[in-house]
C-alpha cells in the first residue's frame, strides 16, 4: 500500500471510530445507569476494565471534530 492509500485508509478508520465511540459509550452509559452502580449482568470486572480501556483508546484515536 502506497503512502497516499495508507493515509486515506487511516482517515476512513479514524472517521469510523467517531461513530463507534459514540454508540459504544452511549450503550455503556445506559448499562451502568440501569445497573444503578451495581453489577452489570453478563460482564465481569475484567470485561468492564477491557471495555473501558478500549473506549479510552478509541477516544484518543478517533478523528477530532473540525472547529
Amino acid at each position: 500500500m502506497n503512502d497516499e492509500k495508507q493515509q486515506k485508509f487511516t482517515s476512513k478508520v479514524r472517521r469510523g471510530l467517531v461513530w463507534v465511540h459514540q454508540v459504544s459509550q452511549a450503550e455503556m452509559d445506559r448499562l451502568r445507569e440501569a445497573a444503578g452502580g451495581g453489577r452489570i449482568s453478563g460482564l465481569t470486572a475484567s470485561d468492564l476494565a477491557d471495555i473501558d480501556a478500549a473506549l479510552v483508546w478509541i477516544s484518543q484515536n478517533k478523528e477530532t471534530p473540525a472547529a
